[in-house]
């Protein structure tokens, strides 16, 4: 049977190709490494070294074992590596900045799938304006912020950058839901619910509608993406967003994101930020790498 110690001799011989070798890097006795060895062969029934004049060598039946072994070994690792993480939880607290509109979307579903992994983390998430995430996230108030179109900022290193394009966003039953894509031209029959002016979803859109030469009056604006959502699961209008606002709801089936193939698309740029001097713990970087994953999964 294989034990932790019998797996390091057979890795260690393998790799040397003489068990006199192996007993010296293990400050073993080579008889101790050689009487194990063959006891391991007798119990299954095959060599796994061939015996050569001026060392050894792996049989097909080693090869096997070796590699099994060696997998088992990076398990190992990745298992310790993983417990080393958990010894450090209690201590482990990451504080987001983001906007309002990606708490649900976003952050929510990096936060639950993390909690499952590690429960004893304390995750804080501080909803404010863009440029508020900035401020904090440079001086130091928050390990990462998470927002669009950041301004540029020399205290702050880019962790993660995903163009995030407008759509339609309709609720399935719409009859446009059901499209892979569509032109702005596509959505003039229905009714529209918009971003307020100083919005930059509007802003966007209001540049796709002009190089269409489209002109929308909308039945409702407002600077609340959560109204816009709303309405839209009311009644069939239209509004327009990016699948970063939408993807919570999207993955319940309450709404359908249509992306624009219109020549001139908007688009805003998701950014996840952190300090140039920051520096991390192994629990702290996964959180960002989940974060960075999932900004790529609902980008362009």
């Amino acid at each position: 049977m294989l034990h932790s110690r019998l797996i390091r001799y057979i890795d260690e011989v393998a790799r040397a190709g003489s068990i006199r070798q192996a007993a010296e890097k293990l400050n073993v006795a080579s008889t101790a490494i050689n009487r194990q060895i063959i006891a391991f062969e007798e119990e299954l029934g095959l060599p796994i070294f061939e015996r050569l004049p001026r060392g050894v060598r792996l049989t097909t039946a080693g090869e096997i074992l070796v590699e099994h072994i060696r997998n088992t070994m990076k398990d190992h690792s990745r298992a310790m590596l993983r417990i080393g993480d958990v010894k450090t939880l209690r201590r482990t607290k990451i504080t987001v900045a983001t906007l309002e509109a990606l708490t649900a979307d976003v952050l929510a579903h990096v936060v639950s799938e993390f909690q499952q992994t590690y429960p004893l983390t304390k995750i804080i998430v501080r909803a404010m304006p863009a440029d508020a995430i900035v401020t904090v996230v440079a001086g130091g108030d928050a390990d990462f912020g998470v927002g669009f179109d950041f301004p540029s900022e020399t205290g702050l290193t880019v962790h993660a950058r995903v163009s995030c394009s407008l759509g339609a966003v309709v609720r399935p039953s719409h009859p446009l839901a059901t499209r892979a894509s569509v032109r702005l031209s596509n959505c003039l029959d229905y009714p529209f619910v918009l971003p307020a002016e100083d919005l930059t979803l509007r802003q966007l859109f209001d540049r796709m509608a002009r190089k269409a030469r489209v002109s929308i009056e909308p039945l409702m604006e407002t600077n609340s993406i959560d109204l816009l959502k709303r309405n839209v699961m009311l009644a069939d209008v239209v509004t327009v967003l990016t699948r970063a606002d939408v993807e919570l709801e999207r993955l319940r089936g309450g709404l359908a994101f249509v992306p624009f193939r219109d020549a001139d698309v908007g688009a805003q740029t998701l950014t996840i930020v952190h300090r140039n001097s920051a520096r991390f713990d192994a629990v702290t970087m996964h959180f960002a790498e989940k974060l960075a994953e999932l900004a790529h999964q609902i980008g362009d």
